[in-house]
């Protein structure tokens, strides 16, 4: 029934990420919404799935049977909505925007980047190769597996984050897609990508950058070479848009939020500027033009220390690690050490 709820009202990029394995719904006969719960709070994963007119009572609902719910990786409008009806004791802010890009429009303005790492992808004889996760041979199981084992032990955040990032699963389902990462005349695989939809009227009307690993390699600006294919062959479906997911604490825009919280919020995009993994992921996305939606919070706490810790506690990242990286040298793309793309990260 949720696949079902995700085809016909799954618009957000992080719809089809509420059905990862391990998350709590609250379930209505027209919808649903998708938690995990974290230090005291049920932490949403985005907007509820339903029809838009009945997105005011599945709120109203979640809020009257939820243990202190808090509303996190939502827009702008549902924000706004969650915080009038759960009253004086709610407020919100911004948190930092996604990166989508309009598949409808040209590619001007893509970053220098961009464009020398494509030319060096045909030198390399790099080329991305779209297949079905259950039809994989053991010996390709075993090989995205090894994939994942390495980019884990390379990564700027070395575990498997879940939550705002959905997990890889070789389940087909028939929604989401991976697409295997080759180079050199033996078309040696050494990373993959998997796009998760987001729909409009049953069809779909883009798809998130879910994740995107790869083994170390000679052939720099991978993501770069990727990001920009991927979106060729969408733009050649009719896709109209390519999600490359969040970037947290960064171009915060608190107009109209709660003036305390958003101070906070502010001084935390200050502070973290810095950490490693969430320049990585402004650096990267940077390099496309596009859409820069604001993503906000909405919680009955007044410290917004607390939503970042739920948010953490959700995804499995240990908050010392964002700490330690705040001293830590920048890795190098071509070793595959990229953080995650969701929606985040």
């Amino acid at each position: 029934m949720k696949h079902d709820l995700v085809r016909a009202h799954g618009a957000d990029p992080i719809s089809y990420s509420t059905l990862q394995a391990g998350l709590s719904y609250f379930e209505t006969s027209f919808g649903y919404i998708a938690y995990q719960r974290a230090l005291g709070f049920d932490l949403t994963l985005g907007p509820p799935v339903c029809a838009p007119g009945d997105r005011a009572a599945l709120l109203q609902r979640f809020l009257q049977a939820g243990r202190r719910p808090l509303f996190f990786y939502v827009q702008r409008d549902i924000a706004m909505l969650a915080a009038e009806l759960g009253g004086a004791r709610y407020r919100v802010s911004g948190m930092g925007v996604d990166k989508v890009l309009s598949l409808e429009a040209p590619d001007a303005g893509r970053s220098s980047r961009v464009h020398g790492a494509l030319k060096k992808a045909v030198r390399g004889g790099f080329d991305v190769v779209e297949v079905r996760p259950s039809a994989l041979d053991s010996g390709e199981r075993a090989r995205v597996d090894a994939i994942t084992r390495a980019y884990l032990r390379r990564s700027s955040v070395p575990v498997e984050m879940r939550f705002i990032n959905r997990p890889l699963t070789l389940e087909d389902d028939g929604l989401a897609r991976m697409f295997l990462l080759r180079q050199g005349v033996d078309a040696r695989v050494f990373g993959y990508a998997v796009l998760d939809p987001y729909f409009e009227e049953g069809r779909a009307q883009g798809y998130l950058l879910n994740l995107i690993r790869f083994e170390p390699t000679r052939l720099w600006g991978v993501y770069y070479a990727v990001v920009a294919t991927l979106a060729a062959r969408l733009r050649e479906e009719g896709v109209p848009q390519l999600s490359l997911g969040f970037c947290p604490l960064y171009g915060v825009d608190t107009e109209g939020c709660t003036p305390g919280l958003a101070r906070q919020v502010q001084w935390m995009e200050r502070r973290f500027a810095g950490v490693d993994y969430l320049a990585r992921l402004r650096e990267l996305k940077d390099a496309f033009p596009g859409m820069t939606p604001q993503r906000y919070f909405v919680t009955p706490s007044p410290w917004a220390v607390t939503a970042l810790l739920s948010f953490l506690r959700a995804t499995g990242v240990p908050f010392g690690e964002l700490i330690r990286q705040r001293f830590t040298d920048k890795p190098r793309e071509g070793r595959g050490t990229l953080p995650a793309t969701a929606s985040s990260a």
